[in-house]
């Protein structure tokens, strides 16, 4: 094995652990009980307002009946709402309500505090050349 490919190996396994710690701090900092999942989703609501679930499973990379599951517990907790269409009972609208915009608003306002203690370290340079270096690669990986 060269140098190269065990040195990848080590990142591969930093990164892995600097993206637990972070989900951890995560999980930690929002303590209502929410996976990562069920955030991701209520976040895709405040940013783009009422979707469909099949339009919810496609940005988020999920099946509709996946989002059909995670929307059951958020309803419960009275962060979103469901609704039919009235010209396709078929198609079902999911939307944040006020409890849910004002949980995310608190959230975001945390993680920003929480992602600035991580990155805070580092010279802006080091940050520039991080984002730089993740959207290569990202665009790399999408060319694939």
């Amino acid at each position: 094995m060269t140098n190269t490919n065990e040195e990848l190996i080590g990142f591969m396994g930093q990164f892995k652990t600097f993206l637990k710690n972070v989900n951890n701090d995560f999980s930690r900092k929002t303590m209502t009980g929410m996976n990562y999942t069920q955030f991701k989703l209520l976040c895709t609501l405040h940013t783009s307002g009422s979707l469909k679930v099949s339009e919810l499973a496609d940005v988020l990379g999920l099946t509709s009946g996946a989002i059909t599951g995670i929307a059951d517990k958020l309803l419960s907790e009275d962060l979103i709402s469901r609704e039919r269409a009235s010209n396709d009972r078929r198609v079902v609208y999911i939307e944040l309500t006020a409890k849910g915009k004002d949980m995310v608003d608190d959230i975001l306002k945390s993680h920003h505090e929480a992602f600035s203690s991580f990155f805070n370290v580092l010279p802006e340079e080091d940050i520039q050349h991080l984002r730089r270096i993740f959207a290569q690669l990202l665009a790399n990986m999408d060319n694939k």
